[in-house]
């Protein structure tokens, strides 16, 4: 049972290295579906049977079952996988821009917080090229103003997604779009956390049915970069 785990640990690892061959990736999709027995023949069986991984996650549950080895749990596990793909190349759509331009985000913004109901803040990661490559999300699961406490933010800077440059984004669900002193304190802290953990905090947008407030467009991000930057603060040139 040790060579077995064994076994499964080395391809693992091998994700990353784009080495791996259709059978190899078939054959880690299955760990979860057969997790104690060796799947490796089960993998080259099926694509004996369907010539391709696309072909077989193309098959249907009963050629599925038809396969020595395949019941019907593992069927319907990988026939959901093609319909996962199947969704996702249909869809065609992300769900956020794929580059951060200024004047194509707001548009975006416009679009993706005016249907809201309730209030969130959302996390924005950059890398070096302007790429947005992750968004989290913070909901109070209601109406209420949504708090996020700097732990939150921390948690996400040290984790393995850690980005070149940060932008949150929250909405007001009426009212104007200006900042609030609340607002305007927890912008401060963001500026400090991400200085303290050198990540760029670019900006924090206002979304409200009546506009979309940017720190950076008003020109109080450099102020709130300047002030709240780790280096100045320690150097006695901070707020």
């Amino acid at each position: 049972m040790a060579g077995h785990d064994g076994h499964r640990q080395r391809i693992i690892e091998k994700l990353d290295s784009g080495s791996l061959c259709e059978h190899e990736l078939l054959e880690i999709l299955l760990f979860n579906a057969i997790p104690r027995r060796n799947t490796n023949d089960l993998a080259h069986r099926l694509l004996a049977a369907f010539g391709s991984v696309r072909g077989v996650f193309s098959a249907s549950v009963k050629e599925l079952e038809s396969v020595d080895g395949i019941g019907g749990s593992v069927a319907a596990y990988l026939r959901c996988i093609g319909k996962f793909y199947e969704a996702y190349y249909e869809t065609g759509e992300r769900a956020f821009p794929e580059k951060f331009e200024p004047d194509t985000f707001l548009t975006f913004l416009s679009e993706k917080y005016a249907p809201l109901e309730k209030e969130v803040l959302d996390f924005y990661f950059l890398d070096e090229h302007q790429r947005i490559t992750f968004c989290k999300r913070f909901t109070s699961g209601s109406t209420r103003q949504v708090v996020v406490k700097p732990d939150h933010l921390t948690e996400l800077l040290v984790s393995d997604r850690k980005p070149y440059g940060v932008i949150a984004v929250h909405n007001h669900l009426k009212g104007s779009c200006l900042p609030s002193g609340a607002d305007d304190t927890t912008t401060r802290q963001f500026q400090l956390i991400c200085s303290i953990h050198n990540v760029l905090f670019c900006d924090h947008y206002i979304y409200s049915p009546v506009g979309i407030y940017s720190y950076y467009r008003s020109g109080r991000m450099r102020e709130i970069s300047k002030d709240f930057s780790i280096g100045n603060i320690l150097s006695g040139r901070g707020g």
